[in-house]
């Protein structure tokens, strides 16, 4: 059987081969998926058991339960000032899915996309699948904020859309209102769409999240949301896509042929998270929060790294430069030497080979121990 040229243009991500690879080993701590290891809050459980039990288990409409696009239409409405609807709002299996029909919906062979780096990994190969030329804005200040003459400078006339991920995964970065300002009002100016991923947006600890919608048009916006990491859902599949009804309405046209709708029960448990929003998602960002503290004071006198706090989300990026090694060799030999999993920073980019990612999805012991091997196996770089 012989494979498409396209196929083979999609590369896996370097953190699922390194946690394929930690397998043959025993006693290893997992740094590389942001899968948190908090159960799914009791409440969201019971709603997806109940409407199972009430036979709500058939297809639903292809954009979703109409409940459930009410309710992220508020939501969204709330945090925006938008004046969102239910006809605003695509129900997805999880965000990833979104991005990608999104992509499918607006991008022909050859349009360029610029996404600002460091970046989700899934997010160029989704671009690469609608045979499109992702662009990385791999430039940045102080904080992993996006250089915004550097991003003026990428755009050319084959720029279709640019991609804006906060808060930030990788770093955990959370962009202040001036500096989404700037993107829009150059998105705007030169007639580009704006994808705004805004997955993390419940996980902020110490800066208040504000979405880029505020400063867009909304027939320039597409919001994309999940909820995967607020309410510990990762396995539900269950995320949304935001914009102007014309784009939802033809997006659900596609999702129709894709996988026709999200898993009903699915659906039932996301309603009843997002409509008790802060009731289930604080007492995950209060463990976050602490974990990320642990995680600090664990690595704070290893030789050789630096970081800054991460402002939002389970990651901690490391900056590795001064060990020697690249980030594909570190991560390697540090699974080899020291049972110890993370995700190579390249994965967010090939400006970011200086950079490790580590997920505090653990508990506290195992993010101590974790952080152990790490300084050991630093250490025995000089010896």
């Amino acid at each position: 059987m012989e494979l498409s040229e396209l196929s083979w243009s999609i590369r896996g991500t370097l953190g699922r081969k390194l946690l394929k690879k930690s397998l043959q080993y025993e006693g290893v701590v997992d740094f590389t998926l942001g899968d948190p290891d908090i159960p799914t809050p009791d409440g969201i459980c019971d709603a997806a058991i109940r409407s199972i039990r009430e036979h709500k288990t058939r297809y639903t409409a292809a954009g979703g339960i109409a409940p459930l696009r009410e309710a992220v239409a508020a939501s969204m409405s709330e945090e925006t000032g938008l004046p969102l609807t239910a006809e605003n709002v695509a129900i997805t299996i999880g965000a990833t899915e979104a991005i990608h029909l999104a992509f499918r919906m607006l991008l022909n062979p050859g349009d360029e996309v610029i996404i600002i780096g460091p970046s989700w990994a899934q997010c160029p190969n989704n671009v690469l699948l609608c045979r499109a030329v992702p662009v990385i804005a791999d430039r940045f200040t102080e904080g992993f904020l996006p250089d915004i003459d550097y991003l003026r400078s990428l755009i050319t006339g084959r720029t279709k859309i640019i991609v804006v991920n906060s808060p930030n995964n990788p770093t955990g970065t959370v962009y202040p209102k001036e500096t989404l300002q700037a993107i829009a009002q150059l998105a705007q100016e030169n007639g580009i769409c704006l994808f705004s991923d805004e997955v993390y947006a419940s996980l902020t600890f110490d800066k208040p999240f504000v979405s880029v919608a505020h400063w867009c048009d909304r027939d320039n916006i597409v919001v994309f949301g999940s909820a995967s990491k607020s309410f510990c859902m990762t396995g539900w599949r269950v995320g949304c896509v935001i914009s102007e009804p014309h784009f939802i309405k033809r997006l659900i046209k596609m999702q129709e042929n894709v996988a026709i709708c999200a898993a009903a029960p699915s659906q039932w448990a996301a309603l009843e998270a997002i409509t008790h929003a802060e009731e289930y998602a604080a007492p995950i960002r209060d463990t976050f929060r602490a974990r990320r503290q642990v995680l600090l004071d664990a690595l704070k006198d290893t030789p050789k790294i630096r970081f800054c706090c991460p402002d939002a989300t389970f990651y901690l990026f490391v900056d590795i430069s001064q060990t020697g090694l690249d980030s594909l060799t570190f991560c390697d030999r540090l699974l080899d030497e020291q049972h110890v999993a993370v995700t190579p920073g390249l994965s967010f980019g090939d400006a970011f080979d200086g950079y490790i990612r580590l997920a505090f999805t653990l508990n506290d012991d195992l993010l101590r121990e974790g952080a152990c091997r790490i300084r050991q196996f630093i250490e025995s770089l000089n010896s």
